[in-house]
């Protein structure tokens, strides 16, 4: 496939994207001030879908934006994302079927670079792209916390969440039960990414 045609296929979807209203209206028992608010339970999540996103990854020694169009196949146990950035495009596919006791992923990425032949690399990753299930936040013990106005979604609630027991994630869930985004931080290095998804199929 020539350059010019992934990169395409990639940005495209952004100028497509509307903005709706992910979870209106609101329940008075949703916000917290509310005299009537009550912890809601987790809920399942759509964990089958097929999205574009844009993601922003910064910490003291990177600032790194990267948008493009993810699949999360839990039931096959991958997630396919195809993103362009700085660097280019890339193909990786993260095989959540084959994970280290440490919680890294492998991961298959293709490169693909102007004048320049498809570089392959394969190996073990602390993955930006979690495997989303559709029990996950209820297994996690997931933490209602609250009504977030979000990019592209409109109004959805939030939850929160100990991912792999060690890094702190949000998740955000519209009033249809699909995942319509999540930001994290990883406290080793100060990291801190968010990811939006919108166009989504699920």
């Amino acid at each position: 496939m020539h350059f010019s045609a992934i990169f395409g296929s990639v940005l495209a979807p952004l100028a497509a994207a509307t903005s709706h209203s992910g979870c209106a209206p609101c329940k008075s028992s949703q916000i917290e001030f509310a005299s009537t608010f009550k912890q809601p339970e987790p809920p399942r999540i759509k964990h089958e879908f097929t999205a574009s996103f844009v993601q922003h990854k910064w910490n003291v020694n990177l600032s790194h934006i990267t948008q493009g169009y993810i699949t999360n196949a839990a039931s096959k146990g991958f997630v396919a994302v195809n993103q362009a950035n700085e660097d280019g495009l890339s193909l990786s596919f993260f095989d959540y079927k084959n994970v280290t006791k440490e919680g890294l992923v492998d991961n298959t990425l293709t490169t693909y670079r102007p004048n320049d032949k498809p570089q392959v690399w394969r190996g073990y990753v602390n993955s930006n792209f979690p495997i989303f299930q559709d029990d996950m936040l209820i297994t996690s013990g997931a933490v209602y916390t609250g009504m977030v106005d979000r990019d592209f979604v409109g109004l959805v609630a939030s939850w929160s969440i100990m991912y792999q027991g060690v890094i702190p994630v949000t998740t955000y869930v519209d009033n249809d039960n699909k995942l319509v985004g999540y930001d994290y931080f990883a406290p080793e290095l100060r990291t801190r990414a968010t990811t939006r998804f919108y166009n989504i199929k699920a």
